[in-house]
């Protein structure tokens, strides 16, 4: 007599995960808008008031379903919105951030996709995209593509879109730095150029853009000298390194 093979019990499948948010959920606050206000206008970006500071969750909300769909529909990765009923918005997980990727990696890998971050941010400009939150919080990474993710700045129509391009790669560049600083001022070089090469001219020019932010950067350096503490921090290291990269850049000559 042939007995039947025992049954296996299998773990039902954990669900995907997904991300909700809510109309209801803290905004940002006033002093936190000044300040990110006051930063990007340090940095030679005219933001305007009205795209920082934050008072109406609902229409934040339509704001970005309303872009997460637009993206969606043009082909570009972002999450998939679940459902939507005017208080809360639900999508697809798409993955471990770059940042934590970044935290996580091997030193020696760190660098090539850094700079492919930075080529990918060029081709989805080249395509008349833009993200206004573009760090690496806001980037997933699967080995093989990038993703985005959060899309509540509302910079365009305020802005013209070629300075939101702009920038953009500034953003993804400064939340680099601390994975760069190690790797010295060459690879602050790598990271601008890798932006400009996968452009091929369709992107804005990145680099009068940089030319007329070192001053601004090198003025904060100037006052951080003041302070013995702030002069030897790891962020004023870090600021020297851009300054150095960025300045190759632009003079189009090796980072010493």
């Amino acid at each position: 007599m042939t007995l039947p093979a025992p049954s296996v019990l299998q773990a039902p499948a954990a669900a995907p995960r997904q991300w909700t948010k809510s109309a209801d959920r803290p905004l940002r606050s006033g002093r936190k808008s000044l300040g990110i206000w006051c930063m990007a206008r340090a940095l030679g970006v005219a933001v305007p008031w009205g795209a920082v500071r934050q008072t109406d969750g609902a229409a934040l909300l339509a704001f970005e379903h309303d872009r997460l769909q637009a993206l969606a529909d043009a082909g570009e990765r972002v999450p998939a919105v679940l459902s939507f009923d005017g208080q809360h918005l639900v999508t697809s997980d798409i993955g471990t951030t770059l940042d934590r990727w970044l935290d996580a990696a091997p030193a020696g890998e760190r660098l090539p996709v850094m700079c492919q971050a930075c080529a990918d941010l060029a081709s989805f400009h080249a395509r008349g995209q833009w993200h206004g939150g573009s760090q690496t919080r806001n980037l997933t990474w699967d080995g093989q593509h990038f993703s985005r993710l959060d899309f509540e700045e509302r910079l365009v129509p305020g802005m013209p879109l070629d300075l939101v391009q702009r920038y953009d790669a500034l953003q993804l560049l400064l939340s680099m730095t601390r994975h760069l600083e190690p790797l010295g001022p060459d690879a602050v070089l790598q990271v601008l150029e890798a932006y400009t090469r996968a452009g091929g001219g369709r992107v804005p020019d990145l680099r009068p853009f940089v030319q007329r932010l070192l001053p601004r950067l090198r003025a904060v350096l100037w006052l951080v000298g003041w302070s013995t503490r702030l002069r030897h921090s790891r962020e004023a290291r870090r600021l020297r390194t851009v300054l150095d990269g960025m300045s190759a850049f632009v003079a189009g000559r090796p980072a010493g």
